[in-house]
Protein backbone atom coordinates (compact mmCIF):
# COMPACT_ATOMS: atom_id res chain seq x y z
CA UNK A 1 0.00 0.00 0.00
CA UNK A 2 2.69 2.37 0.81
CA UNK A 3 3.97 2.07 -2.58
CA UNK A 4 0.73 2.64 -4.23
CA UNK A 5 0.45 5.54 -1.91
CA UNK A 6 3.69 7.29 -3.34
CA UNK A 7 3.06 6.61 -6.96
CA UNK A 8 -0.07 7.95 -6.39
CA UNK A 9 1.64 10.77 -4.86
CA UNK A 10 4.54 11.20 -7.45
CA UNK A 11 1.57 11.40 -10.12
CA UNK A 12 -0.33 13.83 -8.52
CA UNK A 13 3.02 16.12 -7.86
CA UNK A 14 3.93 15.73 -11.71
CA UNK A 15 0.93 16.55 -13.24
CA UNK A 16 -0.19 19.41 -11.09
CA UNK A 17 3.58 20.84 -11.34
CA UNK A 18 3.57 20.07 -15.36
CA UNK A 19 -0.33 21.71 -15.65
CA UNK A 20 1.29 24.82 -13.42
CA UNK A 21 5.05 25.44 -14.96
CA UNK A 22 4.28 24.70 -18.74
CA UNK A 23 0.92 25.75 -20.28
CA UNK A 24 2.40 29.08 -21.03
CA UNK A 25 0.46 31.23 -23.34
CA UNK A 26 2.68 34.31 -24.55
CA UNK A 27 0.94 36.90 -25.52
CA UNK A 28 3.69 39.30 -26.42
CA UNK A 29 3.98 42.98 -25.03
CA UNK A 30 1.95 44.18 -22.41
CA UNK A 31 1.21 41.11 -20.27
CA UNK A 32 -0.55 41.70 -17.01
CA UNK A 33 1.12 40.08 -14.34
CA UNK A 34 -0.41 39.39 -10.80
CA UNK A 35 2.42 37.68 -8.59
CA UNK A 36 2.85 35.21 -11.72
CA UNK A 37 -0.96 34.30 -11.94
CA UNK A 38 -3.01 35.12 -15.25
CA UNK A 39 -6.83 35.89 -14.85
CA UNK A 40 -9.45 34.51 -17.80
CA UNK A 41 -10.41 31.40 -19.03
CA UNK A 42 -7.56 30.92 -21.66
CA UNK A 43 -4.40 32.11 -19.11
CA UNK A 44 -2.25 29.82 -17.36
CA UNK A 45 0.18 30.17 -15.01
CA UNK A 46 3.57 30.74 -17.79
CA UNK A 47 6.78 28.81 -17.38
CA UNK A 48 8.71 30.58 -14.72
CA UNK A 49 12.02 30.33 -16.18
CA UNK A 50 10.81 31.58 -19.39
CA UNK A 51 8.51 34.54 -17.24
CA UNK A 52 11.51 35.42 -15.09
CA UNK A 53 13.68 36.53 -18.14
CA UNK A 54 11.27 37.94 -20.29
CA UNK A 55 10.66 40.55 -17.00
CA UNK A 56 14.37 40.80 -16.76
CA UNK A 57 14.95 41.31 -19.90
CA UNK A 58 12.87 44.43 -20.48
CA UNK A 59 15.26 45.99 -18.35
CA UNK A 60 17.86 45.49 -20.76
CA UNK A 61 18.69 48.01 -23.76
CA UNK A 62 17.76 45.35 -26.40
CA UNK A 63 18.23 46.00 -30.03
CA UNK A 64 15.68 45.59 -32.43
CA UNK A 65 17.52 43.18 -33.52
CA UNK A 66 17.82 40.92 -30.45
CA UNK A 67 14.22 41.86 -29.73
CA UNK A 68 12.93 40.15 -32.94
CA UNK A 69 15.22 36.85 -32.41
CA UNK A 70 14.66 36.74 -28.52
CA UNK A 71 10.78 36.90 -29.86
CA UNK A 72 11.48 34.18 -32.42
CA UNK A 73 12.86 31.97 -30.09
CA UNK A 74 10.41 32.36 -27.59
CA UNK A 75 7.24 31.87 -30.39
CA UNK A 76 9.28 28.35 -31.35
CA UNK A 77 9.34 27.50 -27.93
CA UNK A 78 5.69 28.24 -27.29
CA UNK A 79 4.96 26.05 -30.36
CA UNK A 80 7.40 23.01 -29.64
CA UNK A 81 5.70 22.89 -25.86
CA UNK A 82 2.16 23.18 -27.07
CA UNK A 83 2.31 19.12 -28.33
CA UNK A 84 4.20 18.06 -24.97
CA UNK A 85 1.39 19.96 -22.85
CA UNK A 86 -1.56 18.42 -24.48
CA UNK A 87 -0.01 15.19 -23.81
CA UNK A 88 0.71 16.48 -20.39
CA UNK A 89 -3.14 17.60 -19.92
CA UNK A 90 -4.43 14.14 -21.69
CA UNK A 91 -2.20 12.25 -19.05
CA UNK A 92 -4.57 14.29 -15.89
CA UNK A 93 -7.58 13.56 -17.60
CA UNK A 94 -6.34 10.22 -17.53
CA UNK A 95 -5.29 10.00 -14.32
CA UNK A 96 -8.45 11.61 -12.86
CA UNK A 97 -10.08 8.79 -14.79
CA UNK A 98 -8.24 6.21 -12.69
CA UNK A 99 -8.66 8.02 -9.65
CA UNK A 100 -12.69 7.71 -10.06
CA UNK A 101 -12.48 4.59 -11.15
CA UNK A 102 -13.91 1.54 -8.92
CA UNK A 103 -10.96 -0.44 -8.93
CA UNK A 104 -7.57 1.23 -8.48
CA UNK A 105 -4.98 0.29 -11.11
CA UNK A 106 -1.46 0.88 -9.69
CA UNK A 107 0.20 -0.39 -12.87
CA UNK A 108 -1.68 2.38 -14.91
CA UNK A 109 -0.97 5.04 -12.32
CA UNK A 110 2.43 4.39 -12.50
CA UNK A 111 2.37 4.22 -16.33
CA UNK A 112 1.03 7.68 -16.11
CA UNK A 113 3.55 8.98 -13.91
CA UNK A 114 6.60 7.57 -16.00
CA UNK A 115 5.44 9.22 -18.42
CA UNK A 116 4.31 12.57 -17.04
CA UNK A 117 8.37 12.33 -15.99
CA UNK A 118 8.90 11.73 -19.61
CA UNK A 119 7.51 14.71 -20.86
CA UNK A 120 8.40 17.04 -18.14
CA UNK A 121 12.25 16.17 -18.99
CA UNK A 122 11.54 16.94 -22.28
CA UNK A 123 9.92 19.96 -22.01
CA UNK A 124 12.81 20.87 -19.36
CA UNK A 125 15.43 20.28 -21.94
CA UNK A 126 13.15 22.64 -24.52
CA UNK A 127 13.30 24.99 -22.09
CA UNK A 128 16.68 25.12 -21.38
CA UNK A 129 17.80 25.03 -25.33
CA UNK A 130 15.33 28.13 -25.57
CA UNK A 131 16.89 30.13 -22.78
CA UNK A 132 20.26 29.18 -24.10
CA UNK A 133 19.92 30.47 -27.05
CA UNK A 134 18.46 34.04 -26.18
CA UNK A 135 21.05 33.99 -23.99
CA UNK A 136 23.51 34.18 -26.93
CA UNK A 137 21.96 36.88 -28.13
CA UNK A 138 22.57 39.19 -25.58
CA UNK A 139 26.32 41.16 -25.50
CA UNK A 140 28.47 40.08 -22.69
CA UNK A 141 27.00 43.08 -20.57
CA UNK A 142 23.55 42.28 -20.83
CA UNK A 143 24.27 38.69 -19.59
CA UNK A 144 26.13 40.43 -16.78
CA UNK A 145 23.22 42.68 -16.34
CA UNK A 146 21.00 39.84 -16.74
CA UNK A 147 23.07 38.41 -14.16
CA UNK A 148 22.81 41.04 -11.60
CA UNK A 149 19.36 41.34 -11.74
CA UNK A 150 18.63 37.31 -11.46
CA UNK A 151 21.13 37.29 -8.10
CA UNK A 152 18.88 40.46 -6.56
CA UNK A 153 15.99 38.05 -7.04
CA UNK A 154 17.50 35.49 -5.53
CA UNK A 155 18.07 37.64 -2.44
CA UNK A 156 14.53 39.04 -2.14
CA UNK A 157 13.31 35.92 -2.23
CA UNK A 158 15.25 34.78 0.17
CA UNK A 159 14.89 37.46 2.37
CA UNK A 160 10.91 37.05 1.86
CA UNK A 161 11.44 33.23 3.23
CA UNK A 162 13.25 34.14 6.07
CA UNK A 163 10.38 36.63 7.46
CA UNK A 164 7.95 34.12 6.75
CA UNK A 165 10.22 31.40 9.15
CA UNK A 166 10.45 34.32 11.60
CA UNK A 167 6.53 35.00 11.52
CA UNK A 168 5.36 31.59 11.34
Amino acid sequence: MKTAMKTILAAAFLMSTGSAIAQHTDSGHGQSHNKGRHHGPRRMQAMPMVEHLVRALHHLDLSDEQKESIHAVRQQLKSDVRPVMEEMKAGHTQLRDLVKAPEYDAAAVAELAAKEGELAAERLVMTSQALAEVRGYLTDEQRAELDKIALKRQHNRNEKRQRRSAEG
